[in-house]
């Protein structure tokens, strides 16, 4: 409009060009995992350290925590009738025309949960504040020209269920280090570790290994949870050992020394406890330790911003 031209031409030229400049940079070198990936962008907040959302499901808002930590989404029943059933629902997530969910009890701030049934067709882009999730690709060149380290999914995550080991779940994985030994670890975004920032539960094969190859461990306490048995009794440990998480050539990514090792024994509820071989999981409060994260699917890579 005539009057929007008049008010640009108050400014001066130089600060104009240096307006534009800044822009053009913006545009064509992007330094969040959210502009590179693009897509849908969502404010990202957090129910301790869980990941939430807001969607529109069926026309009303949601506040929906991304949970790659469950295979199967669920919705809060409205009924008790509902409950335990499977409904169909459209959201604003990118994906074509309905999704299924299952229908469960009603849990504080949280009024559906994304789990990898369909973030496996999603690529979700992670910055903090931020959420981009699309249903394409990210590229993967820029992600590296940005400092982003990938680590490969094969076996363990994909949108193609079938090119996951049939023994394990379709959640995302890094593999982390103590000493000399090694495993893999699920990311579960879902497992708010709030009250012990960054824990890693690991089962009981890998606190063999770790006794075996002399980590020292602390107890610290321990924490009660909630079981398909029952309520179940963990201990907690820490150990100066710094924890590296790496990809799967064991290349460092990133590592800590403020953690907690939570160990879970065998029971019948599956997950990492009833594995004889060394397995562990990681607690959400990791994103944090993470600073941006990119799950592609699409490209079996998980990719986190190196420090």
């Amino acid at each position: 409009m005539e009057g929007e031209e008049t008010a640009k031409l108050k400014y001066p030229a130089t600060i104009l060009l240096a307006l534009a400049l800044a822009a053009a940079m913006f545009h064509f070198r992007p330094r969040t995992a959210a502009a590179l990936c693009g897509g849908h962008l969502y404010a990202l907040t957090y129910s301790g350290a869980t990941p939430h959302i807001d969607l529109s499901i069926d026309g009303a808002t949601a506040r929906a925590m991304l949970d790659y930590g469950a295979t199967k989404s669920s919705l809060r029943a409205k009924t008790p009738a509902e409950l335990g059933g499977m409904v169909k629902a459209a959201t604003s997530l990118p994906l074509p025309g309905e999704s299924e969910f299952l229908t469960r009890r009603a849990e504080p701030d949280t009024d559906a949960i994304i789990g990898t049934d369909l973030l496996a067709h999603l690529t979700v882009a992670l910055d903090g504040e931020t959420a981009a999730l699309s249903a394409e690709p990210c590229p993967a060149a820029q992600l590296e020209a940005a400092g982003f380290a990938p680590i490969a999914q094969r076996g363990f995550f994909s949108r193609d269920r079938a090119r996951v080991a049939k023994d394990r779940p379709n959640v995302p994985v890094v593999f982390v280090q103590l000493g000399a030994t090694q495993t893999w670890a699920q990311i579960d975004t879902g497992y708010d570790d709030a009250l012990y920032p960054h824990s890693l539960d690991i089962n009981q094969a890998y606190y063999d290994a770790l006794v075996a190859h002399d980590i020292r461990l602390t107890q610290e306490g321990t924490v009660t949870v909630k079981t398909c048995v029952g309520f179940e009794t963990r201990p907690v440990y820490s150990s100066s050992q710094p924890l590296v998480i790496a990809d799967e050539n064991s290349r460092p990514v990133a590592e800590t020394g403020r953690y907690y090792l939570i160990v879970k024994p065998t029971n019948p509820c599956g997950g990492i406890a009833t594995r004889t071989t060394p397995a562990a999981q990681l607690g959400g409060s990791f994103l944090n330790l993470f600073r941006s994260i990119v799950f592609d699917p699409h490209g079996e890579t998980v990719w986190v911003k190196k420090d």
